[in-house]
């Protein structure tokens, strides 16, 4: 006898498939309301943070800027404040481009990194035996800027990779010190915004030439040190800075709006420059001001790659690059750039007993707070730098955060007031 389906023994058959599905649909719906609440807590968190920075917009510290937050390898604070362009009432957006200026030199020592890890270049070689200009350096001990002249004497030693990475050559800057600046603008040594048609090649040479502002390994002396082992990454891999950098560290980490010099069509995402000459009063700096060629970004020649300043990101890629760092060489979606072991060296002390102003050290492209008592809640061993026109960020290894603060204002008579402020109510949040 055949036996009859009935509507029970139907509805029977699909109790298991119906009670799995009720039990996934009451997963998500905890999921998602833990998620609200996770979103909502944070949203809470960042309040004062939020606050700040609508208040420091609203003084005129900023015309515009975007601040972002990781914790965990997740974004969990992102806005931008006020204008990209406030003169054409053009409000900034998350993916709006800086110019980042010396945010550029721990991309450049990652750069030069990939080649130490190959055995292509030792920290410890000396420089000259690449570019031979730097020799015997001489060290500056007076300048007569009317005649042109001044007298040097032999530095102790020679340069090495090592001291080109942390600032210890020796190398001074044009922008810090006005004696060297006026000695290397008449001698022919010319920064970024003032290079036109010159090549990096060219200009480094040139600079190779010129004395000391001290001697190498004896004192941390903010330079043009970057812009010299950009140059050697130039010589050693064969390609030019830009064409390297791309190839091993933008495209891997899919930093698609950074750029040494941009497209034409991402030119317009490029926030305006800002000067606060009176305080809390932006004036926009026009094209030519103090020299400086401010569209170096897209306009000129697009020759001279600065290790030392010469590129422009957003926070959204700079983020990609941070995190690469923070966990030890490997990018978000796995991709291996450097090697943990590498990475360690990079955030250790490399120049010993020597010391930057505040009392803390220096790794290779980093600053690393070494001090005692760390200001504003930061933890010891964070990694940081920042940009001349407004940019900064830093790396914190204990919280598993990266925090990132791009605006563009130079000069900006405010900048410590806003770093100190970002960083306060940022570790505040992570640690609420």
């Amino acid at each position: 006898m055949l036996a009859v389906k009935t509507k029970n023994n139907f509805a029977h058959q699909f109790e298991p498939a119906m009670k799995k599905y009720l039990q996934i649909l009451t997963l998500f719906v905890i999921i998602t309301a833990t998620q609200t609440k996770a979103q909502e807590v944070s949203s809470a968190n960042y309040a004062q943070l939020d606050s700040f920075l609508l208040a420091a917009n609203k003084n005129q510290w900023i015309a515009g800027a975007t601040a972002l937050v990781m914790k965990n390898n997740q974004t969990v604070f992102e806005k931008a404040y006020g204008f990209r362009d406030r003169e054409a009432n053009a409000t900034l957006k998350t993916d709006d481009i800086f110019r980042i200026a010396s945010m550029t030199k721990p991309i450049v020592t990652v750069a030069a990194m990939i080649l130490v890890e190959k055995g292509k270049l030792n920290l410890d070689d000396e420089i000259w035996k690449y570019i031979p200009e730097f020799k015997n350096p001489q060290v500056l001990k007076s300048y007569d800027a009317k005649a042109n002249t001044w007298i040097a004497e032999p530095a102790k030693s020679q340069i090495t990779v090592r001291q080109l990475m942390t600032h210890t050559s020796g190398i001074g800057t044009g922008q810090d010190d006005k004696i060297l600046g006026t000695l290397y603008e008449k001698n022919g040594f010319k920064a970024l915004m003032f290079a036109d048609s010159i090549e990096l090649g060219t200009s480094v040479k040139k600079l190779g030439s010129l004395p000391l502002a001290a001697n190498p390994g004896e004192k941390f002396h903010y330079g043009n040190s970057i812009d010299v082992l950009g140059y050697l990454v130039e010589i050693i891999s064969g390609e030019k800075l830009d064409r390297f950098v791309s190839k091993n560290i933008l495209m891997p980490l899919k930093m698609k709006d950074t750029y040494f010099f941009m497209p034409e069509e991402k030119k317009g995402r490029l926030a305006v420059l800002y000067a606060e000459m009176q305080s809390g009063k932006l004036t926009r700096i026009p094209q030519g001001f103090m020299g400086y060629n401010i569209n170096y970004p897209f306009s000129g020649p697009k020759k001279y790659f600065s290790g030392s300043g010469g590129m422009s990101s957003t926070a959204q890629d700079y983020a990609q690059f941070l995190a690469m760092i923070l966990n030890n060489g490997t990018s978000l979606d796995g991709k291996r750039i450097l090697k943990p072991a590498t990475i360690a060296l990079m955030a250790k002390n490399q120049i010993g007993e020597v010391s930057l102003a505040n009392s803390n050290k220096f790794g290779l492209g980093f600053e690393i707070e070494s001090r005692q008592t760390p200001p504003r809640k930061a933890s010891a061993g964070k990694l940081s730098w920042g940009g001349a026109f407004n940019t900064t960020f830093w790396i914190d290894p204990k919280r598993k955060s990266i925090a990132i603060l791009m605006s563009q204002v130079y000069p900006a008579m405010h900048q410590r007031n806003l770093y100190t402020g970002f960083e306060k109510f940022v570790n505040e949040a992570l640690d609420k």
